[in-house]
């Protein structure tokens, strides 16, 4: 079996036209004029979504760390499940989302350290995540939980393609330093501002949806792309920002501050599951005393989001 084949260009066509309402035509025109193989990489661990300019050009995706995306939406959608429930409640809804969340991201992170020399101690919580997601572990999933989570993971596979796509239109190329992190913002604000706008302008009754929807896919897929900083600090890539930097900036710029239910439910949303995984990274708050110190959530991500930067978990 061939590590890395090409899938057909119709199945992506359908999830980048679904997660960009009204925006199809020029999408169809996009993908045309980039002439993009996408390609699967069956084997790779590491997170891969790669676009490689050439005659044609090329996105890779890898199927491995798609599968780990798709788990962090479902326990995303876990977690919103319970937000609004008395403590006893949540903490019945998300007895399952620690192992999920960090099976979803412990893969990439320890491979990172692993890179760097560093051992894990046979404790550590991510040592668990070396093995594939239990096979009981989804099923337990209730079948709201699971239409929810699918969406999200669908938008969030979207905007990085998206992200994948503004390399190409952009005409980025391989680079390190200054010009390759400022290449990561420009194909951020690319796919962001594609998909926000799309699902602004589809012009009916769902549109509020459909950006909710969008906004919270972007969210979900730069928090996947922020826990190895959660859990080992400042990364001090040459090729790609801080994720906390990608997410926060990327937020702060589509959120609209003037609705208080898109602004309450994203950032809301954001803090919950940066909470959840600073807790299973063991950094030490109360959450309800965090809540009453930072009651508006922005300040709230802001909050967590100083803390992962300076890696500071007492």
């Amino acid at each position: 079996m061939k590590r890395i084949v090409q899938v057909k260009e119709d199945d992506v066509r359908r999830l980048l036209c679904w997660a960009s309402p009204c925006r199809n035509n020029e999408l169809i025109r996009l993908l045309d004029e980039l002439d993009t193989k996408w390609m699967v990489d069956r084997e790779a661990e590491r997170i891969l979504f790669q676009a490689r300019p050439g005659q044609p050009n090329e996105i890779v995706m890898g199927l491995k760390c798609s599968r780990r995306l798709q788990v962090h939406a479902y326990a995303a959608a876990i977690i919103f499940s319970s937000l609004g429930k008395s403590k006893d409640e949540r903490d019945k809804i998300l007895r399952p989302v620690d192992d999920m969340l960090n099976w979803a991201v412990g893969v990439d992170v320890t491979g990172w350290v692993a890179s760097d020399g560093i051992v894990l101690p046979p404790d550590h919580v991510l040592r668990k995540t070396e093995e594939e997601i239990p096979d009981d572990a989804l099923p337990k999933i209730s079948e709201k939980n699971r239409i929810v989570g699918e969406g999200f993971y669908r938008y969030a596979t979207a905007w990085i393609l998206f992200h994948e796509l503004g390399h190409l239109k952009l005409g980025h190329s391989s680079q390190e330093g200054f010009l390759s992190l400022t290449q990561e913002k420009e194909a951020d604000m690319f796919a962001a501002n594609w998909m926000v706008d799309a699902a602004t302008n589809s012009g009916d009754s769902e549109q509020e949806a459909n950006r909710l929807n969008a906004l919270t896919g972007i969210a979900l897929a730069l928090l996947w792309l922020t826990i190895f900083n959660v859990f080992f600090g400042r990364k001090e890539s040459t090729t790609h920002p801080e994720g906390y930097d990608r997410l926060f900036q990327v937020l702060d710029q589509f959120v609209d501050p003037s609705s208080e239910s898109e602004y309450v439910f994203i950032w809301e949303s954001v803090a919950t599951l940066l909470f959840v995984h600073m807790r299973a990274a063991n950094y030490q708050f109360d959450e309800k005393e965090v809540a009453l110190a930072q009651p508006d959530p922005r300040d709230r991500v802001n909050y967590f989001i100083n803390r992962i930067s300076k890696f500071e978990r007492e």
